[in-house]
This record gives structure tokens, sequence and C-alpha cells, in this order.
């Protein structure tokens, strides 16, 4: 029985190895058709040619808006602290000259009052001196005191006319009286806060009713009718920047502009940005739509460049080098780089190195872009330089690429 199941195993394997070898000869038999010759691969690359000009370089940077004069009032004496003209809140509106706020000045006006009546008392005992030894000054000093009053500040002193009506005046303490009664004059000023300009209140410290000490933050003012734009320059776009310059001032969407000026450029990076801070005074008309803290785009003009050309910022290899086609082959150019924006690079001949006027500068590079690759040269129809590029005519470039394809 077992002889019988391998003979029979045997004629299977046998019959499908011979299956095999025959359909191996039957397809050696088939005629296999034409092989196609491959087509070259071309690269396909835009240029433009060479051509310098002169360039209006200009800096445009982004930065926000702060005010000219921020300031801190601080409490020069202490007492019961009022509002004045206007209402101790943020987001209040004053104008220059108005009261901000006082400080209780009741006791120290009282005594000033008090300084004041000793002073009168001084000079009325000193007048019948005046008329016997100083004839001449004694109607001098009759109108003066005749002129103090107790509520008003003390008037400057008549003109001393000799060393003996000095020496009469300091025996006296009229002198010693009178300055200290200026002093407290000025000390009395410092219980009200008038405001040194438009502005408006940022934020209030301490509320009305408080008793305050001297040194207390009360509030924080700032000025709006002169502002600043404080806008990050890079130190090598500094160069570019004058002070004095006309600045373009703009939102971010563009839809609006203001016109300003650089009025400071520091001389010193800043060690957060690595910057150099350039101040961008502006002077808002009322409902101008500009506002402390807010972020706009400075355009600054720059200097000429009398020869020069802008080129995409993209066709950049190794930070300063450009590909051109020479002979069918892309070949790699240092290029002298004279200013960089986002975009678009300024360049400019120099002697040994650079591009020569004619050259046809790759501006639209292959993925796999290297030294002598062999290429198909394809003029681009725009200009990229100068100082207002023209829109390129004929077909986008999409459209263009889907052409060469179907070559």
């Amino acid at each position: 029985m077992n002889k019988r199941k391998l003979l029979v195993f045997g004629l299977f394997a046998l019959l499908i190895a011979a299956g095999v070898v025959a359909m191996q000869q039957f397809a050696g038999m088939k005629e296999l058709p034409p092989e196609r010759p491959r087509r070259a691969s071309t690269n396909f690359v835009r240029v433009n040619p060479v051509a310098y000009e002169e360039i209006d370089t200009e800096v445009v940077e982004y930065g926000r808006i702060t005010s000219s004069q921020p300031l801190d009032l601080i409490a020069e004496v202490g007492g019961r602290l009022f509002s004045g003209r206007v209402n101790l809140k943020p987001g209040t509106n004053f104008r220059k000259g108005q009261l901000i706020y006082r400080i209780n000045d009741a006791e120290a006006s009282l005594n000033l009052q008090a300084r004041k009546s000793q002073f009168l008392n001084l000079i009325a005992s000193s007048l019948p001196d005046f008329k016997i030894d100083f004839t001449e000054d004694y109607s001098a000093w009759q109108a003066y005191f005749e002129s103090i009053e107790i509520n008003e500040p003390l008037k400057p002193l008549p003109e001393i006319s000799s060393n003996k009506v000095k020496t009469f005046l300091a025996t006296k303490n009229i002198l010693g009286e009178y300055y200290s009664i200026k002093s407290g004059e000025e000390n009395l000023r410092k219980y009200y806060q008038y405001a040194p300009y438009d502005g408006s209140i940022v934020n209030v410290n301490l509320e009305t009713g408080t008793v305050v000490n001297p040194g207390a933050n009360i509030a924080r003012i700032i000025r709006t009718d002169q502002l600043e734009l404080e806008i990050p320059v890079d130190p090598k776009e500094i160069r570019w920047v004058e002070e004095g310059a006309a600045v373009e001032v703009s939102s971010e969407d563009g839809m609006q502009s203001w016109p300003g000026k650089v009025i400071r450029i520091a001389d010193f990076i800043d060690p957060t940005t690595q910057s150099i801070n350039v101040y961008v005074g502006i002077e808002p008309e009322p409902g101008s739509g500009l506002y402390d803290g807010q972020y706009l785009r400075a355009t600054i003009p720059g200097s000429r460049l009398e020869q020069a050309m802008q080129i995409p910022r993209r066709v950049l290899i190794n930070e300063d080098q450009v590909y051109v086609v020479k002979d069918g082959m892309l070949k790699s150019r240092q290029v002298n780089i004279e200013k960089i924006s986002q975009d678009q690079v300024i360049i400019s001949p120099i002697e040994g190195i650079g591009l020569s006027i004619g050259d046809s500068l790759v501006v639209d590079l292959p993925a796999n872009a290297v030294e002598n690759m062999k290429v198909t040269t394809n003029v681009s129809s725009g200009r990229p330089s100068g100082n207002r590029p023209q829109k390129a005519q004929g077909k986008p470039d999409s459209v263009q690429a889907k052409n060469q394809s179907a070559t």
C-alpha cells in the first residue's frame, strides 16, 4: 500500500515539473515588443539678464507706540488725598493745566500765613529806622510793606542800595524770614498736581480720601499728543537710517498712515533683541486712531545706490552666491550684498566678483540644482530689479511649466 502511494506521489510531481518546463519554453518563443528609447530629462530654468540701475533703499520694520512722556505722580508731601478737576480714575483724559489731584494743605497754609504775619511785624518795626537812617530807601520799603497780602505770594524785596542797608536787613532777620516764606510758598505748591501736558491717566494706586505719605506713588499718566514708535533695527541695516528722516507710519493692514520723523537712534544694542532701537516721533491729530501700546509698521527711506540690482532672496545659495547660466550650464557667482529684506536682496557690482551686465541670472532653480548642471533657459518676463518692479506679462509660471512638460 505504501509503495502504491509513493508511486502516485512521484507521478504527480513529475507532471508538475514537466508543466513548468513546457511553460518556460513557450514563454521563450514569444517575441518581446521593441524597447522604446528613453528620453533625456531636461532641466528648465528661468533667467533674467543682469542690469544695474539707481535704487532708493528703505528699511521696513514693525514697532510699538509709546508715550513720549510717561510720568509717575509721586506725593512730595503728606495729607489726605482729594480729586482735582478731573476724575482720578484710569482712562480719564485731561488737558494741560488742569488740576489732577490735591492734598489737604490747610495746616501748611495756616503756618505760612503765620510766617507772613511775623514778616509784616519785622518790616513794620524796621520802618522807623529806615525813615531816620536810610531816608532814600524809606519810600520803597513803605510801599513794599503796604503791598504784602497774607493770602498772596510775597513780591520780590526792594533793591538793596548799599551794604549798610544789607547789614541792617540781616540784623533784623528780614532777609532770612523772606526766604523762609518763599520756601514755604514753594512747598505749598506741592499739595497741588497740575497736568504738565495733554494726556490720560493709565493707572491709579491710591484712591481719593486716602491719607498719603511723602514718596507715595499716586498714579501714572502718559502724554497723548506726542507719541513715539520704538522699532528694533538689525545692526546691519542701521547704516541706512538717518536722524531727522521722514518716516511713513502705517497700520499693519495698510489702511491708515501717519507722518513721522526719526528723532533718536540708540548707540547701543538691546541685549534682549540684539537690535538697535530707532525712535520715530509722531504728533497725532485728535481722533487719529493712534494709541499707546499699538503695533505699527514704519517705512524709513534710506540712501540711494547709484548702481544696484534687486533680486529675489530665494535665489541666494550659501548666503552670498547665485547661479548664472553660461554655455548651457549652471555656474555659481559670488555677489556683493548691500541690503537684505524679507523677500528681496539688493546687490551691487564690485571689481573681481559679482555679476556682469548681461549675465543670465537664474531666478527659478530646479530642486536638484548643482554646479555644471546642463539646463535650458527660459527668459523671465518680469524685472526683479529697480524701484518699481513691473508686473510680469504673458502666461503664469504654472502654465509655462505645463507647456514645458508637454514638450
